[in-house]
């Protein structure tokens, strides 16, 4: 999500969940209260992206901020262990031939507006996540492969069928754009409705209060929620009366803003921005986002030069990942050493791939039949070894990272030229480009991010999001993808894993930056700040100074 090409913006990044925040390099994790909790209070919270259409599904870093404080899932899983607990629904069973999964709700749980939390609505949910809905406009979700049906058992209990065993189906049920259960008012509109988050009906601690277009958003507690999940630090209602979400792309007025007392929470401060917060008594939070790492995705349905494998050889070993670490970001951003980010089940190492060969370019191309011209630039058959990149709107670091990205290719005679652009410039170039086969947009910076390695077979598999935009598959890497769905033992999964990043790394289809972290900027009245795996903000046990 966010996000890999806005064509698939309704689906694009995803996340397990997790109730404890990871401390970044520098300032105070504020992870653990400072004295007793208090209820009451407005927290502002600061986000440089506009928001978009809020249909369920759609993982844009603004959206995903806020979706997760209003709709819930049948499950959460804990990070750190990999295990899996009880939220909206008090326990599970898994068929022995691990194609059918029965769940037992919670009792006591209704939506906003007072309706009950029952079978129907859940298979409800699950039907349009799985099949889609033609009539309501509504698309399959990428995540849900073979779906067969969710049976209603009795009024408390479901059983979701699948027609092949899925090692990633349970984290698919605690995915925050994948599973989140809503009610059957919702369910009823079609996708344009369903794009309107005053529409939306969740069991969450915070109901939709205002939607201010696409710059803000204000939730407010309910006060008669009870059913947090199983290891949150308290049960009951949430600390926080209201929460006000806006829209702020100026990096200085999110700072300023927790400076002055204006926001308590800002999201994506920039590296250059993180010793002025801490300078000035707030905190800084590195959080990990599991998942795919940072990194440019080939885009293979052009007739660029990157069609060619050597090419995209050259262009990794002329990427020097530590560099870029070291020159434009900080300690919160680690360097990648694999496809997925540090701290995700099952990840492979790409170290031996991954690193930076200045030499090894520049042989790649000149046997490639790219021979140096006389500005430096290499040419083949009259044509200049040059690229475009858009800068995405929807990171940080994007511009300094592709700058210095610039720098680096320079030395191996590519020219890599940056096209910088609005939110709302880069979703319309995006959108044309993914109907388009020409060279303008050879790469898109971007990544998926989910608590689980069978990210990469939503993110790359050509059936599904195909964001290297495949014309024709790749059968070696698609058999790869679906073998280590259907593999269970923990040693056969992590070593099928690994196949899957030999052959990415060996055909050079991503260009990995860094790994994916999400930067908050915490005021000192700020405690109890929590998120999820990836990055995303669950603010139930969050509370604020008097």
């Amino acid at each position: 999500m966010g996000p890999t090409r806005l064509r698939t913006l309704l689906a694009v990044s995803l996340a397990a969940t997790l109730f404890t925040a990871a401390c970044g390099g520098s300032g105070d994790a504020r992870d653990t209260a400072s004295g007793e909790p208090v209820h009451g209070g407005t927290l502002t919270f600061y986000d440089p992206i506009q928001y978009a259409a809020w249909v369920p599904t759609a993982s844009i870093w603004s959206n995903s901020n806020v979706a997760g404080n209003v709709a819930e899932r049948l499950i959460w899983q804990d990070p750190k262990t990999g295990d899996f607990k009880a939220w909206l629904a008090q326990s599970w069973e898994i068929s022995a031939d691990k194609l059918s999964y029965t769940f037992k709700l919670r009792p006591g749980v209704t939506f906003s507006n007072g309706d009950p939390l029952d079978a129907e609505t859940v298979k409800l949910n699950f039907d349009q996540h799985g099949s889609g809905d033609e009539k309501l406009g509504i698309p399959k979700d990428s995540f849900w492969t073979d779906y067969a049906g969710t049976d209603v058992v009795d009024a408390q209990t479901v059983r979701v069928r699948i027609t092949k065993p899925n090692a990633a189906f349970l984290q698919i049920l605690s995915n925050y754009r994948a599973s989140s259960i809503l009610g059957k008012p919702f369910l009823k509109l079609d996708l344009a409705g369903q794009g309107q988050l005053t529409n939306w009906v969740g069991t969450g601690p915070f109901t939709v209060e205002k939607v201010a277009g696409t710059t803000g958003v204000t939730l407010k507690r309910r006060d008669d929620y009870n059913w947090a999940p199983e290891g949150s630090a308290h049960q009951g209602k949430a600390y926080l009366e209201r929460i006000v979400y806006q829209s702020v792309p100026e990096a200085g007025t999110r700072v300023g803003a927790l400076q002055s007392g204006e926001a308590q929470i800002s999201r994506n401060i920039a590296p250059y921005d993180e010793q002025t917060i801490v300078d000035g008594g707030g905190s800084v939070i590195g959080i990990p986002v599991q998942g795919e790492v940072n990194s440019l995705k080939i885009q293979l349905d052009t007739d660029a030069p990157t069609r060619d494998v050597q090419v995209r050889l050259a262009l990794q070993a002329a990427t020097d990942r530590t560099e870029i670490n070291k020159t434009v970001l900080s300690p919160n951003y680690p360097i990648p050493s694999s496809a997925l980010v540090k701290g995700t089940p099952f990840r492979g190492d790409a170290s031996s791939y991954l690193a930076y060969d200045l030499a090894k370019a520049t042989s790649l191309l000149e046997a490639a039949g790219w021979k140096a011209g006389a500005d430096g630039v290499r040419v083949k058959d009259g044509k200049r070894l040059e690229f475009e990149i858009w800068v995405a709107p929807y990171y940080q670091v994007a511009q300094a990272v592709l700058e210095l990205l610039q720098a680096q290719w320079k030395k191996a005679g590519v020219d890599l030229r940056i096209r910088s652009a609005s939110q709302a410039e880069y979703t319309a170039a995006e959108a044309a480009a993914a109907k388009a086969t020409d060279d303008d947009w050879t790469f898109e910076q971007g990544q998926t991010s989910t608590a689980e390695a069978n990210v990469l077979r939503v993110s790359l598999g050509a059936g599904r999001y195909n964001a290297l935009r495949f014309l024709t598959p790749d059968p070696t890497l698609e058999s790869l993808l679906d073998a280590q769905a259907v593999t269970f033992d923990p040693a056969e999964r992590k070593a099928a894993i690994q196949k899957v990043e030999d052959r990415i790394f060996e055909q050079a289809y991503i260009i990995p930056l860094y790994d994916e972290t999400q930067v908050f900027g915490l005021a000192p009245s700020v405690h109890g700040f929590a998120t999820e795996s990836t990055g995303r903000t669950w603010l139930y046990d969050t509370w604020l100074d008097k």
